[in-house]
């Protein structure tokens, strides 16, 4: 019973990784992981990251976000790690 239960589970788990891959398959799909997690920015646009200062002052800490194409490896790594692409 206990293993049935387990199974059920791994392949409810499994079906959300299915949707998950395809969801990334699409452009939509990439372009909101690299927006989320990598904070990637598309050309033309400005992206400001507001931090709060370790100590309380005058002027609050804000931040332009860096060029978007710096790191463009990395989204390829994450998507060859992703689908299973070895170098």
């Amino acid at each position: 019973m206990r293993l049935e239960a387990e199974l059920e589970g791994l392949k409810q788990r499994n079906e959300r990784l299915r949707a998950q891959v395809e969801r990334l398959k699409t452009p939509e799909g990439v372009e909101e992981i690299a927006r989320q997690d990598l904070g990637m920015v598309k050309e033309g646009e400005n992206v400001y990251v507001v931090m709060e200062a370790e100590e309380p002052s005058a002027t609050p800490a804000i931040e332009a976000a860096a060029d978007p194409r710096e790191g463009e490896g990395v989204v390829y790594r994450i998507l060859d790690a992703l689908f299973g692409f070895e170098e």
